[in-house]
C-alpha cells in the first residue's frame, strides 16, 4: 500500500513539473513575440544617383514625398504591397517621404565621378 501512495505522489510531481514546463515557454514566447519581434514599417526609402526609391511593405496610398519646406514636390496615389516607385529629384538635399503618419528622412548627393587614373 505504501508503494502506491509514493508512485502516486511521484506522477503528481512530474504532471506538475510538465505543466510548469508548459506554463514557463509560453511565457518566454509570450516575451520573445511581444519584445524581440518588430513590425515592419510600411515603408522603406533610400536615395540612389538623385534618385529617391520607395518600397512598400504594405498598399500604400497618397505617398507624398516632400521637400525641405514642407512643399509637395510629387503623390503618388497607390504604392501596392511589396512593389517600388521611384522619383528622379531636382537637387541636392534632404527630402522627406509621408505616408498617413509615417515619414522617412532621405539625403540625396549627387554622385561623384572619379577621373580615370593617368598612366605615364
Amino acid at each position: 500500500m505504501k508503494m502506491n501512495g509514493f508512485r502516486d505522489l511521484m506522477r503528481i510531481g512530474i504532471l506538475l513539473i510538465g505543466i510548469s514546463a508548459i506554463i514557463m515557454a509560453s511565457l518566454a514566447t509570450h516575451v520573445y513575440l511581444t519584445h524581440f519581434v518588430r513590425q515592419q514599417p510600411p515603408l522603406t526609402v533610400y536615395c540612389s544617383d538623385m534618385a529617391i526609391i520607395i518600397t512598400a511593405g504594405k498598399e500604400l496610398r497618397d505617398v507624398r514625398i516632400l521637400d525641405n519646406r514642407s512643399s509637395t514636390l510629387h503623390t503618388f496615389p497607390r504604392i501596392p504591397a511589396g512593389s517600388q516607385e521611384f522619383f528622379i529629384v531636382p537637387s541636392q538635399g534632404v527630402y522627406a517621404v509621408q505616408a498617413n503618419d509615417y515619414k522617412v528622412v532621405v539625403h540625396c548627393v549627387k554622385p561623384q565621378v572619379m577621373p580615370p587614373p593617368m598612366y605615364d
